[in-house]
């Protein structure tokens, strides 16, 4: 049995970017602090124990954005701490997984999508971009989305372009940020719009060759040769927002992650009233 401080880690669910997340029983003490908090169960995120300096900062970046950003669509902070010299924090647990588990097609994206959207909205008020938008960053709850993973995150200014997530990430990274310029929220707005075609058609606007090559992966990223998947041909209103999420140029897409959010929201108002998209 493994613990970190007086949390019963249970099973191992994925990888950080920083760090690994596991399934913790809840101790009884938070249970008793916490009135909001009655889950048996909850999500803890553990530095890596080969961790680097880097890996290090962008933790505690995340604890400092984390504490500071308040959003109902980004994810909550329970408590944070250090154990043998490991640095963790907790978090709700997502019992319901992330939008990597969709099967292609669920139309519970645009729902969840236009909840990250306006997590990323939240960000940007306070001049944040959040870097590391993709399926897996995207939880899901009771048919919510709540945004996570923000240790990639950093001020909207010249000069913060590194520290890009590893190469499974590139596909989801803007041009003008492989590119070398900086982080915005129409960098944003990009990888919610290659999120939504992922999810939604099950395919990369890349075509299905893997890329397992960083330099090969910016090459692609960045000459912005990305075409829509044949299943969207059926689906015209999916696929106009798509395309003006990934205009080449930042100024020819959403203008503001919320205005995103509201054509997601459109979208899910039409599926679920029946009426053909």
């Amino acid at each position: 049995m493994s613990f970190v401080a007086d949390y019963e880690l249970i099973e191992w669910l994925a990888p950080g970017n920083h760090g690994d997340w596991w399934l913790a029983r809840t101790p009884p003490r938070l249970l008793a602090s916490e009135s909001s908090l009655d889950a048996e169960h909850v999500a803890l995120k553990a530095l890596w124990l080969d961790a680097t300096d880097l890996d290090f900062d962008r933790m505690v970046r995340e604890l400092r954005i984390l504490n500071h950003v308040s959003s109902p669509h980004l994810v909550h902070l329970i408590e944070a701490g250090e154990s043998q010299g490991r640095l963790f924090y907790v978090r709700p647990h997502y019992g319901d997984g992330t939008l990597a588990d969709l099967a292609p097609g669920d139309p519970l994206v645009f729902r969840a999508l236009a909840d990250a959207a306006r997590g990323a909205h939240a960000l940007h008020r306070d001049g944040l971009a959040h870097r590391d938008i993709k399926p897996t960053t995207v939880n899901l709850d009771a048919g919510r989305g709540v945004l996570g993973e923000l240790g990639l995150a950093q001020q909207i200014r010249p000069g913060l372009t590194t520290g890009i997530g590893p190469v499974g990430a590139i596909e989801y990274i803007a041009p003008e940020i492989a590119l070398g310029e900086r982080g915005s929220p129409q960098s944003d707005v990009w990888a919610l719009g290659v999120v939504l075609h992922r999810v939604f058609t099950g395919h990369s606007v890349y075509g299905d060759r893997v890329i397992d090559n960083v330099v090969e992966g910016y090459r692609r990223v960045a000459e912005g040769n990305w075409q829509l998947h044949s299943s969207l041909d059926t689906f015209p209103e999916v696929s106009a927002v798509i395309s003006r999420c990934l205009g080449h140029l930042p100024t020819q897409r959403f203008v503001t992650a919320e205005e995103l959010a509201v054509a997601l929201d459109l979208l899910a108002d039409q599926n679920e009233s029946g009426r053909t998209m």
